[in-house]
């Protein structure tokens, strides 16, 4: 029997633990709610080994370089200079 307490003790209360059963439930292999370790898929088997990494790697540093080879051109084109802005129009009422 669980202590319940001074309170409890002079009043008479009933303990404040349940006789209910567990809500924790056993390993029983019954529960759909979790995934089953059983269930997962193999090891992929395709996948790339290092000298094709090592290639792959190149070519994005190639194509990096060649990125910037050409952004430098393009930035090295000279702009024309804008035309000048007009000067403000003679807007006066009567006159056209």
């Amino acid at each position: 029997m669980l202590d319940t307490g001074p309170l409890g003790a002079v009043l008479g209360d009933p303990s404040p633990v349940s006789d209910n059963s567990s809500p924790v439930r056993g390993m029983s292999g019954t529960n759909d709610e979790y995934p089953n370790l059983g269930t997962v898929p193999p090891r992929p088997t395709d996948l790339t080994t290092e000298a094709q990494r090592q290639q792959e790697m190149d070519r994005l540093a190639q194509d990096r370089a060649a990125s910037r080879r050409t952004r430098e051109q393009t930035e090295a084109i000279q702009v024309p200079e804008p035309l000048p802005i007009p000067p403000k129009p003679d807007l006066r009422p009567g006159k056209s």
